[in-house]
């Protein structure tokens, strides 16, 4: 008996446990991860059929109904669908075929739990559509909704871990053309206007949605079978015949190479691409719909050797995405990097054969190293793996290390796997998740079935922790010959590292250099085939560019570096040799006289293309940041004349482009700026090198703020020659930050303040780095306070790049201790700040705060 009932009493438990309702999902602004874990879990088959009137009047609202259709596992609490905008843009929710007695809280509808459905749910809203994220301008728009920012035009349900079919009616001016995320399979001219509707989607999150309306030419090739139409806005008749022919076959390269890669044919309908003109990123990656930056892909015609790899792996990239990002989906955007690894770590396999003289281990270095270091030096570094309890944060996680160091991290973990199990691993990996979602974790698991190394421990180390290594090497020497060598690694704060890579340390000697392999695994490595060997002129500790991390310099290696890098005859050894310096250079280690003593030394000497756009970048950095006024007015003037020989006896284009961007970005001279000066008035030429109407805009803006004498007439003459009309529109836009007069400069930044004003996101850099010019620094520190007052409403106003972005436009300019005390007396009175705000000053004040 007693047994019976202690049998009864556990079914009456378990009975209750499976009736207890699920915790109410409390409601929030933004979209909480908790909440979007418990949608996945109860909604699925989800499909939007959206419908939007798009008038030609930019500032006429766009009326639009959704009609959402879902299945749901269950029906315990009201269900809440995002969007971002008033309450009074909805004007009428019809649920399962009764109208609706939702509420709205907190950016989201709430539908009442009694009016859903378990199993199939019908949902109609009509709304005014959200202008956030249209990006309208007169004559076109187009939309932008990643990550998060689908909310803000249509009530969705905002999250990259449900999926969904979209389909796409829009109803546009006759004399526009429109595109989406489908194929049109209608087009119906009614009076002034003209119905397009697309095919319904495979499934897509929100993010990648997409449709593009307005006034835009087109250009269709035919590749395989298939056609593939290229949207633009481009005027110059000969920038687009110079570069047509080489967007598409990036593009068709770029496709038949990722379908081989991953066994997988292209997953979507089909790939169209839209140029759109100052566009906030360099592309996005909307599945049938990329958009493209025009200034990235219609090239002048003298463009340097960067400049045509950039384009290049951008468009690789942005295909990589349709399986990396758009077939396999993240699960949540903490790991937005996943999707942006394999972008980039592909778009180098990619285009690589395009380039076949080029040495590719060094690209690699130039293309990603600077650009990871530039924040994991800081104190405001991030790991990749990042935490994201609400997409309203989103914006934040992106950055360098994202898409700089974890092609880094994923070369290591490809030199660990071996190339043909990376790619058998990612082969399975899209084939389990296609159409779906996935996390690194899923990745891992697959690829640990391949390998003997514990790659979920090698993670932890590289995906979740933020810096880098800072390693030094300490050498012993008796009688000319190395006694002991040893390498230590530790983190920045001087704790013992933990970091597990291979590094090839380089010894060089007068006419040969030895390199010794070396597994640095613990804080303290001996390297004991060395022992014994001659003492070198100088130690490059990761003379293969295989090892991450800072790279502390001993004094002989410094002093040979600085007078002879040119005799380090391996390039990828020169090159990571220069990326060194700069490091060194930025922790204290060297002055910034001496390395740019060393950088114009080597003006006349360098012959590689990628190190001599390196050591440009690094000059033009250390000219207006590491050195000081009075330096730049004693080393100037020659530094000028070293590079206008340089640039007046190149005969490579490419270089020669490079070269005069640095120079009439340094000019301060009398004698020079009116040589500039002379150059775009047409009257004189540099050694064959012409002007594009980008260049000589770029130069006019420069001589504005140098001249400021002639600003007002330089600026007038140059925005009358512009032809292009939304050129001319961006020029008319910076004006006011380019006036030698100083209240208008300081009445256009008050009008940065209104959101409105911030709206062509391009426009407003360029502006905020000329008033922030080092020539202004005085002025401008009266603009960094407001900056810094109005981050928070950027984050919330602007795109994912854009709370970064303009922060290193108002840090641009600034060198002095001044600054780094604004900043930290901004941060002391706000101990609260969020946190993934307060890392972004970190990072972009860094070179303030270390005064």
């Amino acid at each position: 008996m007693k047994t019976l009932q202690t049998f009864l009493l556990f079914i009456c438990i378990i009975l209750a446990a499976c009736n207890t309702p699920t915790q109410n999902i409390p409601v929030e602004a933004g979209v909480a991860k908790k909440m979007a874990e418990y949608r996945t879990k109860i909604i699925s088959d989800l499909e939007y059929q959206l419908t939007f009137e798009i008038p030609e009047n930019r500032d006429v609202n766009i009326p639009a109904k959704n009609t959402i259709n879902f299945s749901l596992l269950e029906v315990t609490q009201d269900l809440q669908i995002d969007f971002r905008e008033k309450a009074s843009l909805i004007l009428q929710v019809i649920c399962n075929g009764e109208k609706s007695n939702y509420r709205f809280e907190k950016e989201h509808i709430i539908i009442p739990k009694g009016e859903l459905l378990k199993g199939s749910n019908h949902i109609e809203i009509e709304f005014t559509t959200g202008n956030t994220s249209l990006n309208r301008n007169d004559e076109f728009l187009y939309t932008l909704f990643v990550p998060d920012r689908a909310r803000t035009a249509f009530p969705c349900f905002d999250q990259p871990n449900l999926k969904a079919n979209f389909e796409l009616t829009l109803s546009i001016p006759s004399h526009w053309k429109a595109m989406g995320n489908g194929k049109l399979i209608s087009q119906k001219e009614n009076g002034k206007r003209t119905t397009y509707k697309f095919l319904k989607t495979k499934p897509l999150p929100t993010y990648l949605f997409s449709f593009v309306a307005g006034q835009f030419e087109t250009i269709t090739r035919e590749y395989k079978g298939k056609k593939h139409t290229m949207y633009h806005r481009e005027t110059d008749s000969e920038k687009l015949a110079n570069n047509t022919d080489e967007i598409f076959r990036v593009l068709f390269e770029s496709l038949d190479w990722l379908e081989a890669y991953t066994d997988v044919p292209y997953p979507f309908a089909k790939y169209d691409i839209v140029v759109i003109p100052s566009f906030q990123y360099g592309g996005m990656e909307h599945t049938g719909a990329t958009l493209y930056n025009a200034s990235k892909l219609f090239l002048d015609k003298n463009a340097s050797n960067s400049s045509i790899r950039y384009r290049a792996n951008l468009i690789a990239h942005e295909t990589a995405h349709m399986w990396f990002g758009d077939l396999v989906t993240m699960k949540w955007f903490d790991q937005v990097w996943l999707k942006e690894v394999f972008a980039n770590f592909l778009a180098d396999k990619i285009t690589n054969p395009s380039f076949p003289n080029m040495n590719h281990d060094l690209k690699f270095q130039m293309a990603h190293v600077p650009s990871s270091f530039s924040v994991d030096r800081t104190t405001g570094a991030n790991p990749i793996n990042q935490v994201l309890p609400n997409l309203k944060d989103a914006g934040t996680v992106y950055g360098a290390i994202i898409y700089h160091k974890s092609p880094i991290v994923m070369n290591m973990l490809e030199n660990i796997t071996g190339e043909e199990a990376l790619k058998k691993g990612l082969q399975a990996y899209m084939k389990n998740y296609a159409y779906a979602n996935a996390s690194w974790e899923d990745l891992i698991g697959i690829l640990d079935q391949h390998t003997e190394s514990n790659l979920a421990e090698w993670s932890k180390v590289w995906v979740d922790k933020p810096g880098r290594a800072h390693i030094t090497s300490d050498l012993t020497e008796e009688n000319g010959k190395i006694s002991e060598l040893k390498l230590t690694q530790s983190d920045a704060k001087g704790n013992a590292g933990d970091w597990n890579q291979d590094l090839t340390l380089v010894l060089g000697y007068a006419n040969k250099t030895i390199s010794l392999p070396v597994q640095l695994d613990q804080s303290q490595v001996l390297v004991a085939d060395a022992k014994g060997m001659a003492v070198p002129e100088y130690i490059i500790p990761n003379g293969k560019g295989n090892a991450y991390g800072f790279f502390k310099m001993d004094a002989k290696t410094k002093k040979f570096l600085l007078k002879d890098i040119h005799k380090v005859k391996d390039d990828l050894q020169r090159g990571v040799a220069w990326i060194n310096l700069y490091e060194n250079l930025r922790e204290g280690e060297i002055s910034g006289k001496d390395f740019l003593l060393a950088a114009e030394e080597q003006l006349s000497i360098e012959k590689n293309t990628l190190i001599l756009s390196r050591i440009l970048s690094y000059l033009k950095s250390v000219y207006w940041l590491h050195i000081s006024a009075d330096e730049r007015k004693q080393f100037g003037s020659h530094l000028e004349e070293s590079l206008w020989i340089r640039l007046s006896e190149e005969k490579d284009m490419g270089n020669k482009s490079s070269l005069y961007t640095t120079l009439s970005n340094i000019a301060e001279s009398p004698a020079h700026l009116e040589q500039l000066y002379k150059v775009w008035k047409e009257e004189i030429a540099i050694g064959g090198f012409s002007l594009s109407e980008s260049k000589a805009t770029a130069l006019a803006c420069n001589l504005a703020i140098k001249m400021p004498e002639k600003a007002d007439e330089i600026v007038a003459t140059q925005i009358d020659r512009i032809k292009n009309p939304d050129s001319k529109k961006k020029m008319q836009f910076v004006a006011p930050a380019l006036s030698a007069d100083q209240p208008i400069r300081k009445e256009f930044f008050a009008s940065l303040h209104k959101a409105e004003n911030r709206e062509t996101e391009r426009w407003v850099l360029d502006a905020l780095h000329y008033l922030h010019h080092p020539l202004r620094e005085k002025e401008a520190l009266t603009y960094l306070p407001e900056s810094l007052e109005l981050l928070q409403e950027i984050q919330l106003t602007g795109d994912i790049f854009f709370p970064y972005n303009w922060l290193s436009a108002s840090y641009s300019g600034h060198q002095s201790k001044e600054v780094g005390d604004i900043t930290r007396k901004f941060l002391e009175e706000r101990p609260n700040y969020p946190e993934n705000l307060k890392m972004k000053i970190l990072q972009t004040a860094d070179v303030v705060l270390k005064k």
